[in-house]
């Protein structure tokens, strides 16, 4: 079991429009009222992500049309041990989090790297009264199945970011299904990669780990 807290200090607001010009931002509206809308009709556990008109995402309306951003987010989760643990996420140097798989069968997680979280008022017909919802922006993580790795193999996954001209490669994420960080390890011999994210979170001290073009999962 785990619980989320999304840290009250640092709050700032801004119009969603003024990161518009970045590769990395297309559509950005579009995806997160499709994640908003599958959130708001309760079909989460569809199998195939569903796919909304243009008609229905008109009907979602975003207080304001501006996000709330948070800087920091805290998970709480049960240890091995039973034990309360917490992880602190946030852009500057903990970004990334894990959550149960939906489309690997291979691999019972997956993991993504942390670009925002927001909280939201929506509005929509279903709903009576605005409501608050939270959401993380990011940058999804694929298993490297080229790689061999599990307990057979002795070696840790590993894994790299989703092509950023793919579709998937961004996305959003509820921040009630991260079961909690995770810790990844650099795969040194392999090198860096250019990446689109460095200008664009550059203020948060971007990780000196993001540039890196595979790293293991560290279990």
């Amino acid at each position: 079991m785990q619980t989320t807290r999304l840290e009250k200090h640092a709050f700032q607001v801004f119009s969603c429009a003024a990161h518009f010009t970045h590769l990395v931002c297309q559509d950005f509206i579009p995806k997160l009222k499709n994640h908003l809308l599958t959130r708001i009709l309760g079909r989460q556990d569809d199998q195939e992500p569903p796919a909304f008109t243009d008609r229905e995402r008109n009907n979602v309306q975003i207080v304001g049309n501006r996000l709330g951003q948070r800087f920091t987010m805290t998970v709480y989760y049960t240890t091995y041990d039973l034990r309360r643990g917490a992880n602190k996420i946030n852009m500057k140097g903990r970004p990334y989090v894990m959550a149960l798989s939906r489309d690997d069968q291979s691999h019972p997680y997956m993991y993504a790297r942390v670009l925002g979280v927001y909280r939201i008022g929506v509005l929509h017909p279903t709903i009576a009264a605005p409501a608050s919802m939270d959401v993380l922006w990011v940058r999804w993580l694929q298993i490297d199945h080229t790689h061999r790795a599990g307990w057979k193999a002795k070696r840790l996954y590993r894994v790299q970011f989703v092509p950023s001209d793919e579709e998937g490669a961004f996305g959003f994420l509820d921040p009630n299904d991260v079961i909690r960080g995770a810790h990844l390890i650099p795969c040194f011999n392999k090198g860096t990669i250019a990446s689109l994210l460095a200008a664009l979170v550059s203020r948060w001290d971007y990780p000196s780990n993001a540039n890196w073009k595979y790293c293991y999962i560290n279990q």
